[in-house]
């Protein structure tokens, strides 16, 4: 089996060569089939000729050492000039042949490395590929160098609160390799009896069951159908409630309160997204400022970060140029850093891009209610 040796340094190794042989355009030795050779790097102009009574050799034996040149050579091609066999003494030989086996070593310490490196990064792949097929690993995020709990609740656009309920956390600090439950599906899939003993307090059937056998019977006793206002009532429309309530007589209290009923599923609830009226309970909280949105955002969600307003509330925010508004949800709280001095709110891309398409920036108006 044939072995290549380059060596780079050529003086360090062949200083005590004859000097027909130490040259300044050398730039290695060479080690093939048991023979040495120096490796030489064609100047500008120079000719296979030259090379040969460069080295005291021969243009046949060079020839000989490099079978693809033919009579010319080329410019920066390097060429194998043979050592003779009488030109090195016993001790230089060996100084050059301790220097390749070195090389060698090297070379081949450096192979395994590559081949260990390769074969960590399939490793590597292959878990990183397993991990994301695996459906129990689904809605888990390990932590990463850099990442806070903040960034996390922004990349997927939950709130802080909901990371450290969902994770049992004290605080707002994480660690690095943490894995973290960020998916309400995942904290369900997690905690299986939350959802089950939730379910009846939600919808407690029992009650709803009672509730419309007791009604039925109160409806009925006010009896023979006198006031059929109240079935007028059902409809949407305060002209006809308004009507009878006058020329009827005391049924007057089941018709308001039909009629406060039907109001109130008339009234759109505040939501992420909508641009539903603010509610007149409570203590209205305004301000007015800037606008501009989360960089990095791509949770395709209303969301914002808001300077005073609490995590989870609902704050609305309208366009002061365009009149355009929308309820979005605070998920942190604006960092108080001198880049957001004149920052009042930013909102997520999904938001920012349905109020203000066009700006980088707009004037804000931001109403919230009290808690």
């Amino acid at each position: 089996m044939k072995k290549l040796v380059v060596l780079t340094v050529l003086p360090l190794l062949v200083s005590s060569l004859a000097s027909a042989y130490t040259v300044a355009d050398s730039v290695g030795v060479e080690k093939k089939d048991g023979k040495r050779f120096i490796l030489h790097r064609v100047d500008q102009g120079q000719t296979l000729y030259a090379i040969a009574r460069r080295y005291s050799s021969s243009v046949s034996a060079i020839k000989s050492a490099n079978p693809s040149i033919g009579n010319a050579v080329r410019f920066a091609q390097v060429v194998r000039i043979p050592i003779a066999d009488g030109a090195l003494s016993r001790k230089e030989a060996k100084a050059i042949d301790k220097a390749i086996r070195k090389e060698e070593k090297e070379k081949d310490k450096e192979a395994k490395n590559d081949t260990g490196t390769s074969t960590k990064t399939a490793e590597r792949q292959n878990k990183e590929a397993r991990k994301s097929s695996d459906p129990a690993k689904a809605g888990i995020h390990v932590v990463e160098s850099g990442q806070t709990l903040y960034s996390l609740a922004v990349r997927y656009g939950v709130s802080q609160a909901d990371l450290r309920k969902w994770n049992n956390l004290p605080g707002n600090n994480v660690l690095i390799g943490q894995a973290l439950i960020v998916t309400e599906k995942a904290y369900q899939a997690r905690t299986p009896s939350t959802p089950v003993a939730a379910a009846p307090v939600k919808v407690p059937t029992p009650a709803n069951a009672d509730t419309p056998a007791r009604t039925v019977p109160k409806v009925e006793r006010p009896a023979p159908r006198k006031s059929e206002p109240t079935a007028k009532v059902e409809t949407p429309k305060p002209e006809n409630t308004t009507a009878p309530k006058t020329e009827n007589q005391p049924s007057s209290p089941t018709s308001s309160s039909a009629t406060e009923k039907s109001e109130e599923v008339e009234i759109e609830t505040p939501r992420p997204g909508n641009d539903a009226p603010m509610p007149t309970r409570g203590r209205r909280i305004a301000t007015s400022g800037v606008a501009e949105m989360i960089d990095g955002d791509g949770s395709g969600k209303y969301l914002a970060l808001h300077r005073t307003a609490p995590i989870g509330t609902l704050v609305q925010v309208r366009n002061e140029f365009n009149n355009q508004s929308l309820w979005v949800k605070v998920i942190g709280q604006l960092p108080d850093t001198g880049v957001n001095d004149k920052i009042l709110v930013k909102l997520s891309t999904q938001a920012f891009a349905k109020l203000s398409p066009q700006d980088r920036r707009f004037r804000a108006e931001v109403s919230y209610i009290a808690p």
